[in-house]
């Protein structure tokens, strides 16, 4: 058999729809491989039918709407976008459980996990729902949204509503894709949610169609993801009734453990949020508003490298999680290394050729309105080879459930970071944002994550399991 056919039969193996058999080691090493590969596949197919819905509604409401109503949707839909951590990382938390317990073939576990991760993010919903209730009628939105017309400002309470109810249904629902982010299986949900950008671009066409108000413009934008998350549902309990949540099967202790963990994802999340998204803010303040656009135009370019790589990664982590349970230690290191060497060997050469050519792609696509310097392409190129170390490294201890250390460091780096990037831009203009984020990852980051790796691959070494002092949770221990 030739090359290419060898080729043929490995991605056969890899992406077949059977499941691999996990009676052995070498099994559940292919199986883990073929679901990492599905959701890897179901993902980049998701991303691309949200890029086509978004190319397509964004033309079609904006003509509908007109500037006015079309910037008061972003502004609400910003809004929502703001709260999007309010689960506390419970979701998270969540995957992490599963997987731990799916790696222990404990399905009793799993059942109490999927329970109480359930239950906590209806006590969270809950909560929400009625601090906004009470808040609702008091909301000044004329001054808020910053329009004149009362009509107008109706018209974006209403739509507000309709967003918010999204919001707090999709915080206990979020707990079906997380069940089958730890059980591996996370392409089932891309594929439905795929599906359910379909449904929601049907339903925008159709309010369209019909002369509707913004109020049903946002339903129907909102009203597929919603169902989707049901079909969702449907297919994970169908296929597993038992980790249907029921208040029986809610456990305090399952519960404390989720919302521990949860309440550290959440700390990360923060912090990262602090530390990726202040760029603009910083250029905004430091060198005016005009050098955003000099910055975020060519970020976008390389941020393309950096999102790949982490469609790819994501699988991974609840993969390590089940794979540290079963105590399959060579799995985790083998492909943990191979993970590292993939990202840089893609993303060195994509981002050293952006770096030569970014100034021709952006001159070909902008004109020449917009003068962007070439030590800004190679300050970027170096910041995505960063991320593309960082992201399996993180990837690893996430499923790992390395957190107690990582979280109060990395609120640590956040801080330095904001306060590098403010004195980098003040001395050496736009491309400081960067070279913060570079310095703070290079000098912080990396050897935090180094030491953490280092140390659990030596306890798997050594046959004790669990870094505790470490920050890596021995609650993954058999």
């Amino acid at each position: 058999m030739g090359s290419l056919g060898m080729l043929s039969m490995r991605i056969w193996r890899v992406l077949r729809v059977r499941p691999q058999d996990t009676s052995t080691e070498h099994g559940r090493s292919r199986e883990r491989y073929r679901r990492i590969a599905l959701s890897s596949s179901a993902a980049f197919a998701a991303r691309a039918f949200g890029l086509l819905n978004t190319l397509i509604t964004v033309p079609l409401t904006f003509r509908y709407l007109g500037a006015e109503s079309y910037g008061l949707w972003m502004v609400l839909i910003s809004l929502i976008n703001a709260m999007g951590i309010a689960d506390l990382g419970i979701g998270n938390g969540v995957a992490n459980a599963v997987a731990e317990a799916c790696g222990k073939d404990d399905r009793q576990l799993m059942r109490e996990y999927a329970a109480s991760g359930f239950f906590l993010m209806v006590g969270i919903g809950a909560l929400i729902a009625m601090g906004g209730a009470v808040a609702y009628p008091h909301i000044p939105w004329m001054r808020l949204l910053n329009v004149r017309s009362a009509a107008v400002a109706q018209e974006g309470a209403k739509a507000f509503l309709v967003l918010f109810i999204w919001f707090v249904l999709n915080i206990p629902l979020n707990v079906i894709p997380r069940i089958q982010f730890g059980l591996q299986r996370a392409y089932w949900s891309q594929i439905i949610s795929a599906g359910g950008n379909v449904l929601s671009l049907l339903g925008v066409i159709l309010v369209i169609v019909l002369h509707g108000s913004l109020t049903w413009l946002v339903f129907a934008s909102t009203f597929g993801t919603i169902a989707g998350t049901l079909i969702n549902g449907w297919v994970l309990f169908h296929g597993a009734p038992w980790l249907l949540p029921s208040f029986k099967s809610y456990r305090i202790a399952a519960a404390g453990k989720i919302l521990r963990q949860g309440l550290m994802f959440f700390v990360l999340q923060c912090a990262q949020v602090l530390g990726f998204t202040s760029d603009n803010v910083v250029l905004t303040q430091v060198l005016g508003a005009a050098s955003v656009a000099v910055y975020s135009v060519p970020q976008k370019l390389f941020s393309f490298s950096s999102q790949l790589i982490i469609i790819g990664m994501l699988p991974m982590w609840p993969a390590y999680g089940e794979a540290l349970a079963r105590r399959d230690f060579a799995w985790v290191k083998k492909t943990f290394w191979n993970s590292l060497l993939t990202t840089l060997s893609i993303a060195i050469p994509f981002c050293v050729l952006l770096a030569a050519t970014g100034s021709w792609i952006i001159r070909v696509a902008l004109g020449k309105s917009l003068h962007i310097p070439t030590a800004l392409f190679w300050t970027l190129a170096a910041w995505g080879v960063v991320l593309a170390a960082w992201v399996p490294m993180t990837t690893l201890l996430n499923g790992a459930g390395s957190l107690k250390l990582r979280a109060p460091v990395t609120v640590f780096s956040s801080l330095v970071n904001l306060g590098l990037s403010i004195y980098l831009t003040r001395r050496f203009g736009v491309i400081g944002v960067c070279l913060g984020s570079i310095i703070t990852q290079v000098a912080i980051i990396f050897p935090l994550c180094a030491l953490l790796i280092r140390n659990l691959f030596k306890s798997m070494d050594d046959g004790k399991f669990g870094l505790e002092c470490c920050g890596v949770s021995t609650e993954l221990s058999a």
